[in-house]
C-alpha cells in the first residue's frame, strides 16, 4: 500500500465509523458488501480498513500505524492473511478459477490471530459459475475471516449473494464536502468538475488532471458546428474517438437534452436552461424536436456499441454524418 492513500476520504467517514464499531465490538461480519458508484474510492477504502485490522498499533481513529511488523508486511504486499480478488487485466469478469483459488486458500489456517480479510473487487461482474462457487464460501464461512465485496451496481449481484452480506451503501454524498476536498487538492473549478463527473469526486479529480473541462468545451463548439453543417463529420467522429477516456457520448446527450428543453419552450430559452451554450441556442432555431429526439435515440445506440467496442468508429461516423445532414439538406 505504499502508493495508496492512508486516510479515509471524507465522504466515506460514516462507513468507516460503522466498520470500526464492528471491529471494536468484535463482531465483524463474515461478509460485507460496499455498494457505490465508481469514482468514490471503495477499493482503496477496503484496503485501508484491511490494513487497520492487521495493524498492531493503530491510532485513536483506527488508522494503521504504518511501522509495526504487520504494517510492513502489508506495505510489501506479503501479508499472508490478506486476499484480493478482481477481474484480470484483460478480462471484464471475475472467473470461477479465481474464486476456486480463493476457496482453496481459505481452507488453510490463519497465519496470525487477527481476522483474515478477503477483498473481492467488482463483485457485480462475476461470472455465473464464479457466483455459485462464492456462494458456497458464504454459506460456510471460514473461522475468523471477513469478506469485503465491492459492487458498483447492486442489481447485478445475485440475490443469493446479497442476502448473505451486511450491505453498506455509499450514497447521498455531501456536495459541499466533496467540493472542499477537491479544492484542497488544487482544483479551483471544483463545482464544474464535480458536475462534469456526475458528483463523483475521484473521477472529478482525474478529469481535472486531464483538463477535461477545456476539452469538453472545445468538443461542444465542434458539436455545434457539426449540427450547423460547418464541420466535417468524419473529423468530428475522429475527435470523439481520440477522447475515448472521457464520457463524450454522455456529454453530447446532455447537450441534446438542453436543446430539447429549448425546443419545448422556445420563447423562454435562457430561463429554462440558464447555462446553455450560445451556439446551441442559435442552432436550436434550425432544428425540430423530432430531429433531436431521433438523435438522442441514435446516440443511445452508439453508447451500447461503445460498451462492446464493436465498430465504434463506424457508428460515430454514421452518427456524425446524420448530425451534419440535419441542416445541410
Amino acid at each position: 500500500m505504499n502508493n495508496q492513500t492512508t486516510t479515509v476520504y471524507p465522504w466515506l467517514q460514516k462507513s468507516w465509523n460503522q466498520l470500526r464499531r464492528y471491529q471494536q465490538q468484535n463482531r465483524l461480519p463474515s461478509a460485507i458488501m460496499l455498494v457505490g458508484a465508481k469514482g468514490l474510492g471503495l477499493s482503496e477504502f477496503a484496503k485501508i480498513f484491511a490494513h487497520s485490522v492487521f495493524c498492531l498499533n493503530k491510532n485513536n481513529d483506527g488508522m494503521a500505524c504504518g511501522s509495526c511488523s504487520s504494517c510492513l508486511l502489508v506495505q510489501a504486499g506479503n501479508y499472508p492473511d490478506l486476499f484480493h480478488v478482481q477481474p484480470e487485466e484483460d478480462k471484464k469478469s471475475i472467473s470461477i478459477d479465481a474464486i476456486r483459488k480463493l476457496s482453496a486458500s481459505l481452507a488453510l489456517n490463519n497465519q496470525f490471530t487477527t481476522p483474515r480479510i478477503v477483498i473481492i473487487d467488482s463483485a457485480d461482474v462475476m461470472l455465473h459459475q464464479a457466483s455459485n462457487s462464492l456462494l458456497k464460501t458464504l454459506e460456510e464461512p471460514s473461522e475468523n475471516t471477513s469478506l469485503i465485496l465491492i459492487a458498483h451496481k447492486l442489481s447485478r449481484v445475485p440475490m443469493t449473494i446479497r442476502s448473505r452480506c451486511q450491505i453498506l451503501s455509499i450514497k447521498d454524498i455531501n456536495s459541499q464536502q466533496t467540493s472542499s476536498w477537491l479544492k484542497a487538492a488544487g482544483c479551483v473549478e471544483a463545482e464544474e468538475y464535480l458536475d462534469l463527473a456526475g458528483e463523483l469526486p475521484l473521477l472529478a479529480l482525474d478529469m481535472w488532471q486531464m483538463e477535461a473541462l477545456e476539452k469538453r468545451n472545445a468538443l461542444r463548439k465542434d458539436f455545434v458546428n457539426l449540427l450547423d453543417g460547418k464541420l466535417d463529420p468524419l473529423f468530428f467522429a475522429n475527435q470523439c474517438k481520440s477522447l475515448q477516456e472521457f464520457p463524450v457520448l454522455k456529454w453530447m446527450a446532455s447537450w441534446l437534452s438542453d436543446v430539447v428543453k429549448c425546443l419545448h419552450e422556445a420563447n423562454n430559452i435562457q430561463s429554462l436552461v440558464p447555462n446553455i451554450d450560445d451556439g446551441l441556442k442559435v442552432v436550436t432555431k434550425k432544428l425540430h424536436l423530432k430531429q433531436i429526439t431521433d438523435l438522442l435515440a441514435r446516440l443511445a445506440t452508439v453508447t451500447d456499441i461503445e460498451s462492446s467496442q464493436i465498430n465504434q468508429l463506424l457508428m460515430l461516423e454514421e452518427f456524425s454524418i446524420h448530425c451534419y445532414s440535419l441542416t445541410t439538406k
